[in-house]
């Protein structure tokens, strides 16, 4: 069997969906920026950072000896995560670690924008930066196998000893870019995620949780509806489409409650109209077998035979009709559960083993004539169906604030799928049966209405390995009664 999905588990899922595209798209964009130089927006803080860091250190080689300016440059780099290098003129190194540049990185070198050297230009004050040459900033180059990221910064260089200048270059390497945080630093954009993560969650959520809402109460009305209870509640404060397809059920549920009580009524009506002709068909029988003779006896006994059966089907047409009436129309009282079971049983049975398990001290809030004929027909269908079988079981269970009674035996059972019709009026498992083989096809429908209104519910399973069971629900009965 296919699994389905709730909604808000739908809803979470194309959630997690949208993230990872967003993540995805976001992750392409990166690449494509950090292939751009520095000038990409994502590393501008990282851009002044490499800047500002360059000219300080510039100024720090200007009054470095250059047999410590290795010193120097490993102390900045144990302090910033990345590895400094200083090259002179188009790829000379002055200072620190040894290095192999990679090709692209000494083409770019050699791309300067001043070549040779700079004419001489005095000293800054004490404590100032020297100047960068114009129109030189810092550059990105990116090698792979393996991966490394190289920045590069120009800057005028000379010594402390000597006022010549020369163009030089600070090389900064590193195998990471994002996860370093010299160059990039992610806590302002997780802070961002997080904010519109969160913005998002507030928009959505109470829509989402609305339609939820919503789309759960037309279920239950519909599942209501279904069981043949036509009193659905649907709020209306909505005024959208779901608020108008809530409108539509509420009017469908009218139209076929009135549909349902109206052939109720019309059954009930024909029912009672049909008592008095065939009580009097009864009592012109009756007459007639006094003087009947011979075959005509027979004759009249076995017409005698099919008006009996017409007056039980009228019988239980009224029955189906009554027990139909609105819930409001029936007088709920407190019953005791083991007590009804009992006298059903008595006269019911007709010898067949029945056995009763039920707390003397349930009580059940229905109407008693109705509870009475609800037991009354599941234990003389058990009887016909299933009495040969094995003994009857009935029992009766607190269970919360309900009652639940159960009727099984360990008959053949019904096919699976006829155990959602079985309470159909005039529903019959076989189509072959008649009145005599299978009944009217109204007994199980009696019972549900009965239960229905006595506002509980009622239900069937096949046993196993065989039987039926048929379960009643019903509301507990309250101190004070109603």
């Amino acid at each position: 069997m296919k699994r389905r999905l709730s909604l808000s588990t739908k809803i979470l899922l194309l959630l997690l969906l949208n993230l990872t595209l967003i993540v995805i798209v976001f992750g392409i964009f990166v690449r494509v920026q950090l292939r751009l130089e520095l000038e990409s927006f994502l590393l501008a803080p990282a851009r002044e950072r490499i800047t500002s860091v360059s000219r300080l250190l510039a100024l720090e080689l200007e009054n470095t000896e250059e047999s410590k300016r290795n010193e120097l440059l490993a102390r900045n780099s144990a302090a910033h995560g990345v590895t400094f290098y200083l090259f002179r003129g188009e790829g000379e190194q002055v200072a620190g670690p040894d290095v192999d540049l990679p090709e692209q990185v000494r083409e770019r070198l050699r791309r300067g924008r001043f070549r040779g050297r700079l004419p001489a230009l005095p000293l800054p004050p004490a404590g100032e930066p020297a100047a960068l040459p114009p129109s030189s900033p810092p550059f990105l180059v990116v090698t792979g196998n393996p991966d490394m990221y190289w920045v590069g910064v120009r800057i005028p260089l000379r010594g402390p000893a000597s006022p010549e200048t020369v163009r030089g270059t600070i090389l900064i390497s590193s195998p990471r870019l994002l996860t370093n945080p010299f160059f990039f630093d992610p806590k302002p954009w997780l802070g961002a995620t997080a904010a519109v993560l969160l913005i998002s969650f507030l928009c959505w959520l109470p829509l989402i949780r609305g339609i939820k809402r919503s789309i759960e109460q037309m279920k239950q009305a519909a599942e209501r509806i279904a069981e043949g209870r036509f009193d659905v509640r649907i709020p209306t404060s909505r005024g959208d489409e779901i608020g108008q397809l809530g409108t539509a059920i509420r009017r469908m549920a009218a139209r076929l409650e009135g549909f349902v009580q109206g052939q109720r009524r019309f059954l009930g009506d024909i029912a009672h109209e049909l008592c008095s002709p065939l009580a009097r068909m009864q009592l012109a029988l009756a007459i007639l077998e006094r003087k009947a003779r011979g075959s005509q006896a027979n004759s009249i006994a076995d017409l005698r035979e099919e008006v009996a059966d017409m007056s039980s089907l009228v019988n239980e047409l009224l029955s189906f009709s009554k027990a139909g009436m609105k819930t409001a129309e029936v007088k709920l009282s407190n019953v005791n559960v083991a007590g009804a079971i009992q006298r059903v049983v008595d006269r019911e049975a007709n010898g067949t083993p029945v056995h009763v398990e039920a707390d003397p001290r349930l009580e059940v809030t229905a109407e008693p004539d109705y509870l009475n004929r609800s037991l009354s027909n599941l234990i003389r269908n058990a009887v016909r169906y299933a009495g040969q079988e094995g003994k009857i079981e009935v029992s009766a269970n607190s269970a919360g604030k309900d009652v639940v009674i159960k009727v099984a035996d360990n008959g053949p059972g019904i096919p699976d799928e006829a155990l959602e019709q079985i309470f159909a009026p005039f529903y019959r498992v076989e189509d072959s049966r008649d009145r005599r083989t299978g009944g009217t096809g109204l007994g199980l429908a009696i019972v549900k209405s009965c239960v229905e209104a006595c506002q509980g519910t009622v239900s069937c399973r096949n046993r196993i390995p065989t039987g039926l069971e048929v379960e009643i629900r019903l509301p507990a009965a309250t101190h004070g009664g109603t």
